[in-house]
């Protein structure tokens, strides 16, 4: 009888140095979770920072759309790759780990990540929270993949076992309050993303990028959609 075997979790920078080899142009093509931050940011909040960026896809999305953009990613490679994808923003992409940001307190008027902590343990995202909270002045958001859609739970668990990125936890509401009401002093939660085909991501496709017009369909849509959504988009109010 043969035996499968899964692969090895992605848990170091030589791990993920090897995986964006592989995934790093397919990876520029979606988008969508720059709209979906644009359509929340505040018209104050300029200086941004997009931790564990990997792709750096958003942030320079973000840039393109009038932000003081900064991208970091405990993958050399990542960084590389993204250096020479885009070598006018090259001196704003760093090697960093999440757990020791190299910047002072309040740097920031916006911090953010997508589906970054899926990959630790609870007491290693506690830790990255509070240091993400220590170099934000106003608001960090925190995009999880979202424990209420269990079609998509079901989705990553047939995939993982062929692909470690599929490998990931899946966060409930509840959880995503608690874990952020420790550190800040409002916590705002917004499903977002409907398979690229509906709502949200129905303008994104059609080029209605206005971030007013994606903003107005997440406050229209509420939690009404919360089993149809891959994501978790958690805004946390220092």
């Amino acid at each position: 009888m043969s035996q499968t075997t899964e692969p090895a979790k992605l848990i170091t920078a030589e791990d993920w140095d090897q995986k964006w080899q592989g995934i790093f142009d397919h990876y520029q093509n979606d988008i969508r979770h720059a709209y979906y931050i644009d359509a929340v940011r505040k018209s104050h909040e300029k200086r941004v920072l997009e931790i564990a960026a990997g792709s750096f896809r958003d942030i320079v999305q973000l840039t393109k759309r009038g932000v003081e953009g900064h991208g970091i990613d405990f993958s050399p490679e990542s960084v590389s790759l993204a250096k020479k994808l885009y070598p006018s923003l090259q001196d704003r992409f760093s090697v960093m780990n999440a757990f020791n940001l190299q910047y002072p307190d309040k740097h920031f008027d916006l911090t953010y990540h997508n589906g970054f902590w899926g990959y630790f343990a609870e007491e290693e995202i506690h830790q990255m929270a509070t240091e993400q909270a220590r170099i934000t002045k106003g608001r960090m958001i925190v995009t999880v993949h979202n424990a209420h859609n269990k079609s998509f739970v079901n989705y990553f668990n047939s995939k993982k076992a062929g692909d470690a990125v599929f490998d990931i936890k899946f966060f409930t509401i509840e959880q995503m309050q608690e874990i952020l009401g420790r550190i800040s002093s409002r916590v705002i939660i917004i499903p977002v993303g409907k398979g690229k085909k509906t709502h949200e991501d129905w303008l994104i496709r059609h080029g209605l990028h206005n971030p007013l017009l994606i903003n107005g369909m997440f406050k229209w849509s509420g939690d009404r959609y919360l089993e149809r959504s891959e994501r978790l988009m958690c805004i946390a109010e220092m």
